[in-house]
């Protein structure tokens, strides 16, 4: 370093101070800041004090125009997240021209269902603002459904995916609100541990209870509807009702074998019980009868376009099969390449109505635990009401008709107008055989046969096999130009290693006017990615079949 000073005729040489050395990766991360922003940038990178590791990075820049174009800012991001190590995240301010780039926190793999305990019922105006619990996104903010806004919810995904662990959550999280709690347990066991649980009334497992219950929330919405018509109440005078219908696919059918041998004679040709559903989807939320529908896929053969529409809430959990991404969530790559074996991974729908990756919130079953689930079992008991305002009820059998000697089975009639009493604790069906023989022309009613129950065989499709997810729904391999590329395509980007990854956005790239921008998530990591080519380039690729 040379210092002069003119007046004295004076030269003086120091050493300058060593220069602080820049790491490779600050290098690098201010280089792709300019090559994207500009030359002119203002760059300002913060790392980690202990690693060294690019954290943060600050742009001033004055590409505001260009960068006004969502898909523009898009880019930059994907690029950023490809040049640079981590997965980032990008925050804009497009009036003072400045984003900030920083890596995006990783995503929690268990979410505990955090206790909220009441000390009383809810009132209305705390109704209207009640949140269930469905997930943390990245950011750890906690997504929520909202009943008195979207007033019924939808979850899907397949066996393993933790859509029954949800479904506990919201059952315990209403139940701890002091909320009524009815549950259509369509496997017949996975809400066997909940049977006792205060403030859920009834947990019907067997066909003809879980029709009956159907109906009667059906005739309770009806009640409510002719009192606020005859002004003989008021919406705040009701108390809220959730019903968590489980394995609609798998109930519905049950329900169609079932009724073919109780349908009595001149009755229509569909179960009644079916087109009553649809009516509460319709019209529960004006009388304070809200919804969670639980199914493997959303398939039209089970809910068709407007059934499904009326279910503002939605989850996905695992990956879904592109025309399950295109029924859900209006997309076909939205989804489908979720991380494997994240159990209780999913997608939902933000504050803003944007799909959101979550991490569902989890609650243990309490049947199947056992004694060394110590932590489960305490979790359990932070979660369990501390009063109980509904008491368990149960579904009454329905008796079958005597004419003379013969016994007539109870049809479909007879089981929807049986009473729904206070649980007595009795076990149904028990046989009790007459201690004396009797005349010819009496019936002991003790000897009588048990009603036959609707015992149904799982079908084939009520299990979804990993493959239907993650290899069906798309067509045959093809190969053609990057321009004939779709979102939701299946591209082929590496054949030695058999990689395949989905299309999310295919768009002109930001700095090639002859080139394509293609975003995409590996099928199988579930990583996110960007690449850059030429738009005649000939690439191999599948696409999703027709729904």
């Amino acid at each position: 370093m040379l210092k002069h000073v003119p007046r004295r005729c004076v030269l003086t040489l120091e050493l300058a101070p060593p220069s602080t050395p820049v790491s490779r990766e600050r290098q690098r991360a201010e280089q792709v800041a300019k090559l994207l922003l500009g030359e002119s940038s203002k760059v300002d990178i913060t790392t980690d004090p202990d690693s060294g590791e690019v954290r943060r990075v600050q742009v001033k820049h004055d590409m505001g125009p260009r960068l006004a174009i969502p898909i523009r800012r898009m880019q930059v991001e994907k690029v950023i997240s490809s040049m640079l190590p981590g997965r980032w995240r990008a925050h804009w301010d497009l009036e003072g021209d400045e984003v900030t780039f920083e890596i995006r926190p990783p995503m929690p793999d268990m979410v505990l269902h955090e206790p909220a305990p009441s000390t009383k019922q809810l009132t209305h105006s705390e109704y209207k603002s009640f949140k269930i619990p469905i997930g943390v996104d990245e950011d750890g903010s906690m997504q929520c459904w909202q009943p008195s806004v979207s007033p019924h919810m939808l979850v899907i995904g397949g066996t393993g995916s933790g859509k029954t662990s949800f479904q506990h959550t919201v059952l315990t999280h209403l139940a701890q609100a002091r909320w009524r709690v009815w549950v259509l347990d369509g496997k017949r066991i996975e809400f066997a541990g909940f049977r006792t649980w205060p403030n859920v009334e009834l947990v019907a497992a067997r066909v003809e209870h879980q029709v009956r219950m159907l109906h009667a929330a059906h005739e309770l919405m009806e009640q409510r509807y002719t009192q606020l018509e005859r002004g003989t109440a008021r919406l705040e005078d009701f108390e809220p009702l959730a019903l968590i219908i489980d394995e609609y696919a798998t109930f519905k059918a049950r329900v169609q074998r079932w009724y073919k041998t109780v349908k009595p004679k001149g009755a229509p040709t569909q179960a009644p019980v079916l087109e009553l559903l649809s009516d509460l989807a319709r019209l529960a939320r004006s009388a304070k009868i809200h919804m969670l529908l639980g199914i493997q896929r959303p398939d039209v053969e089970f809910l068709g376009g407007e059934m499904r529409d009326n279910f503002g809430a939605r989850l996905s959990l695992g990956r879904l099969s592109p025309q399950g991404a295109m029924m859900m969530w209006d997309s076909p790559a939205i989804g489908v390449a979720l991380p494997r074996n994240k159990r209780g991974r999913g997608v939902t729908l933000s504050a803003d109505s944007l799909p959101v990756e979550i991490q569902a919130a989890y609650t243990p079953d309490p049947a199947k635990l056992d004694k060394s689930d110590a932590a489960d079992w305490e979790h359990l008991r932070s979660l369990t009401p501390a009063e109980t305002d509904h008491p368990r009820k149960m579904i009454t059998e329905a008796s079958p008709l005597i004419s003379g000697d013969d016994e007539i089975p109870p049809t479909y009639d007879d089981w929807v107008g049986t009473r729904i009493t206070l649980f007595d604790g009795i076990e149904d069906s028990v046989v009790v055989t007459p201690p004396v023989v009797l005349p010819s022309n009496v019936v002991a009613l003790g000897a009588r046969k048990a009603s036959v129950r609707f015992e149904p065989v799982p079908e084939p499709d009520d299990v979804e096999s990993a493959a239907d997810v993650d290899e069906g729904g798309y067509g045959e391999i093809c190969e053609g130009a990057a321009g004939e590329l779709e979102v939701g395509d299946l591209v082929l980007t590496d054949p030695s290693l058999d990689l395949w990854v989905v299309v999310e956005s295919v768009e002109p790239d930001i700095v090639d006017d002859d080139a394509l921008a293609i975003e995409y998530r590996e099928l199988e990591s579930g990583d996110e990615g960007l690449m850059t080519v030429a738009d005649n380039e000939v690439l191999t690729y599948r696409h999703p079949e027709a729904a």
